[in-house]
Formats: structure tokens, C-alpha cells, sequence
């Protein structure tokens, strides 16, 4: 079980906000209370989080990434440091890199363990990594989907992997990723559908090979590969990050002997 550490606790910030009032410790205690439960069906268990924005790639070479996003809540800071302490205790393991973030690390674990990774987090981001021993359990009100390719597939009608692709034509307002202005979800998964990638897409369209249905884009198109690049470049999750090798280190308790 591989946790998006800021975005479990996050969700549950704001699920109990209204309850802080009578515990200022509700958030921590329901949030664990869900960590113990995973222990009864996880043998490794891994929370991630993410390093200063200021130091990622990402940054270097776009730094209005994630310029739309606030500062922490003091009380959801403080809930973090409670949580992280609280982990510790329980014999969680816990990862954070400076110029990595959360996505970075889990994405390396979920593609070299030699078993089942289960990424545990509502971020759509994570959907790239979706294969056959990589599955993401993303939680919504009330329940929670688990996510596979072939269900990713039908609702999306592309490979987890083209997920970068149609990001990078569409953007991600959330992330400050720009996208090509005027491409919507709709029209960019037609595009990588037909085309596989953005540089495939961008070096028809250079070529003058577009499909005649999609001829009409390419007033759109022109002058932006390289804001789709970038863009695409943004969205791509690094499984090379260093990580923790050593498998036993997830295991759930291995920090309490």
C-alpha cells in the first residue's frame, strides 16, 4: 500500500474541519484509524510526501507549476506533524526527497516491486502508472474505486500511459499546467487516440498528415508543440526517483525491532 500522504490527509482535513471544534484531533485519529486497518490486509505499507515545490524539475523548467496552490492551513500543518510522528510509532515507513514529489517516489516503488503496489489516492495523475501489478485505489464520497487498466481503458478509452499525452494537450488548471489553449478533454483524447502521442501528433500536423477530420485543429495546433511538450513533460510521473531498495523496509513494523 502506497499512500499519497498530503492527499489522504488533506481529504480527511476537510472532511472533519467542522468537528475540530469539539476534538482538535479528529482529523489524525480518524486517518488512523484507517492506516490501522491496512495493516490487517497489507504487508507493506508506505506513506510518501512531497518534497519543496522550489526544488523539483518540474519547477527548473516551469516555475508557475503549482503557483496556484496556497500555503498549508496552520491546523492542517500541525495535523501533519502529528500524523507523521504518529506513523513513526506505528512503524509506518515514510518517504520524502527534496526535487521529488509524492507521485515521483510511489510511481518508482509501484514499477520495481517485485509484487502488487496499491496506490491509495483520489490524484488522476496517478492513473499513468496503472498496470497489471500496479493498481490505484482512489477514494470518492462513500467508497472507493479500485482502478485498473482495463477499467481505466473503458471510461477513458486510451492506455494509462496516454494519460500524459491528453494532459498535455488539455493542461491541468489545478497544476498550472498551460496545455494548448482551445484543446478540451474531448478533443485531446480524439487526438491521442488517433495519433498515440503528442509528438507523434505534432510531426503529422508538421507534415501536413493530419486526418482530414482533424484537419480542423490545426489552427489551434500551430506554434504550440512546444508548450505541449513542456506540458507533457510536467505530467510525467519519474519512476527513476531514488528510492529505498531494500523491500523489507516497507514492511509493515520493520521499524519497531
Amino acid at each position: 500500500m502506497l499512500v499519497d500522504g498530503f492527499n489522504l490527509l488533506s481529504r480527511y482535513y476537510f472532511a472533519t474541519e467542522r468537528r475540530r471544534a469539539l476534538d482538535p484531533d479528529v482529523t489524525v485519529k480518524g486517518l488512523l484509524r484507517k492506516v490501522d486497518g491496512w495493516t490487517n490486509d497489507f504487508s507493506h505499507i508506505a506513506f510518501f510526501w512531497d518534497g519543496p515545490r522550489e526544488s523539483t524539475h518540474r519547477f527548473a523548467i516551469f516555475p508557475e507549476y503549482k503557483a496556484t496552490r496556497t500555503g498549508l492551513p496552520e491546523p492542517l500543518f500541525d495535523d501533519y506533524v502529528k500524523l507523521r510522528a504518529a506513523l513513526t510509532e506505528r512503524g509506518i515507513f515514510q518517504s520524502e526527497l527534496a526535487g521529488y514529489e509524492a507521485d515521483d517516489l510511489m510511481g518508482a516503488v509501484a514499477t520495481h516491486f517485485p509484487g502488487e503496489s496499491y496506490l491509495y489516492s483520489s490524484d488522476r495523475d496517478l492513473h499513468q502508472l496503472l498496470s497489471d501489478s500496479v493498481f490505484q485505489i482512489v477514494p470518492k464520497k462513500g467508497e472507493e474505486v479500485l482502478m485498473n487498466g482495463t477499467l481505466f481503458e473503458s471510461l477513458y478509452g486510451i492506455k494509462p500511459l496516454q494519460f500524459v499525452d491528453v494532459k498535455a494537450l488539455q493542461g491541468d488548471a489545478s497544476d498550472n499546467i498551460p496545455g494548448v489553449r482551445g484543446i478540451g478533454p474531448k478533443t485531446a483524447t480524439i487526438l491521442v487516440q488517433s495519433y498515440d502521442t503528442v509528438e507523434v501528433l505534432f510531426d503529422r500536423l508538421k507534415h501536413d498528415q493530419l486526418l482530414e477530420a482533424h484537419r480542423k485543429f490545426s489552427k489551434k495546433l500551430d506554434g504550440q508543440e512546444g508548450v505541449a511538450k513542456l506540458s507533457k513533460q510536467l505530467s510525467l510521473i519519474d519512476i527513476h526517483a531514488p528510492i529505498e531498495m531494500d523491500w523489507e523496509a516497507y514492511r509493515f513494523g520493520s521499524h519497531l525491532f
